[in-house]
């Protein structure tokens, strides 16, 4: 897992996300907005990135590989164990972000 970004939620806890996984941000769900990588919002998008917080209601990050895991709040989004595989994003609402780290600056 390359970890890019690390995205900060304002209950303290906090979601790395590896360059392949996908960010999307919607006004109204399931209709995504804007979609890309976690190496393309990083590298070529990071104000565009930050301003989406304020300009749409709801973030999902999608795994790109179940192995590497997604929960949030006890739950699992991604995960793959010998008997079962599962890969949904994680929606939550822009306004429970604090900030998004970019973990290469």
């Amino acid at each position: 897992m390359d970890m890019v970004l690390n995205i900060c939620i304002s209950d303290g806890s906090d979601i790395v996300v590896d360059g392949f996984d996908k960010i999307a941000f919607y006004n109204i769900i399931p209709n995504i907005e804007v979609t890309r990588s976690g190496y393309s919002w990083r590298k070529d998008y990071y104000e565009e990135l930050l301003s989406n917080l304020a300009k749409y209601k709801f973030i999902s990050i999608e795994r790109h590989d179940s192995n590497h895991g997604l929960e949030y709040r006890k739950h699992s989004f991604a995960f793959k164990n010998s008997h079962f595989e599962g890969n949904k994003p994680l929606i939550l609402q822009t306004c429970c972000i604090t900030t998004i780290i970019d973990m290469y600056n």
